[in-house]
């Protein structure tokens, strides 16, 4: 298995060809920090003076890069796979061997965060809460238990990825060559599948009744859970996301 890169992808690559390995090594190290920390463009000022290109050819070979990492991360290639996709995309070898490097480093985070994206859990909305008490039974005549009882407001999204396949579907069938098709209505059809899907969410109801005890767990859970989200290692995920 390899990667399949498109024409213009190979064109913004094309150009570290025939620069010396660490120039790779400096735009490894500029992908690395684009999904640590996301686009830094006073680097690529500093980056775009030393190789007397425009400051665009610069972020056009670093989101490349960064496609091809994240593309292999998902096809989770093998390191044997990887420099084949290299050699196609013509890398030397020397090349291959740093661009190993940089797949290897990050591929087990990327991979978790693409695992993460791929999940299509349900989402918190609201919650309605009522404290009930039973005062007494027919067995006993004072039993006093203290109950709360929550509706959960659950919002699951629809299948967004088929939505984006048949309005793009749709839009390919009103011309006759594809390549012809404006970016801008690619943007279009894509930002309309987005607002039709946040208006096509299913929300569903969840009835739990608990006693006291049970409720201080369950809120110590969460806490905890809270406590987890505000990690070092949690908000590295997000941003590399």
């Amino acid at each position: 298995m390899i990667i399949f890169l498109s024409e213009l992808q190979k064109e913004h690559l094309s150009l570290l060809h025939p620069h010396s390995t660490q120039v790779l090594i400096d735009f490894c190290k500029l992908a690395l920090d684009y999904l640590n920390n996301g686009a830094n463009h006073k680097k690529y000022n500093i980056a775009a003076e030393k190789l007397d290109i425009t400051v665009t050819a610069v972020q056009n070979m670093v989101h490349a890069l960064v496609y091809l990492i994240v593309e292999a991360c998902r096809l989770n290639l093998s390191e044997s796979d990887f420099k084949s996709s290299m050699a196609i995309a013509g890398f030397s070898t020397e090349q291959q061997e740093v661009l190993a490097k940089l797949y290897n480093t990050k591929k087990t985070e990327l991979s978790d965060a693409l695992y993460l994206l791929q999940q299509k859990d349900p989402t918190y909305q609201d919650l309605a809460w009522r404290f009930e008490i039973q005062v007494a039974s027919r067995n006993h005549d004072i039993d006093v238990k203290p109950v709360i009882a929550m509706d959960f407001m659950i919002m699951e999204a629809k299948n967004y990825g088929q939505h984006i396949e048949t309005s793009n579907k749709i839009g390919l069938s009103k011309t006759k060559d594809a390549r012809n098709m404006s970016e801008i209505y690619i943007d279009s059809s894509i930002q309309e599948a987005k607002a039709a899907s946040h208006c096509q969410n299913i929300v569903s109801h969840v009835l739990l009744q608990c006693d006291l005890p049970n409720l201080q767990h369950l809120t110590n859970k969460l806490e905890q859970a809270l406590k987890e989200s505000k990690s070092q290692h949690v908000r590295k995920v997000q941003r590399s996301l």
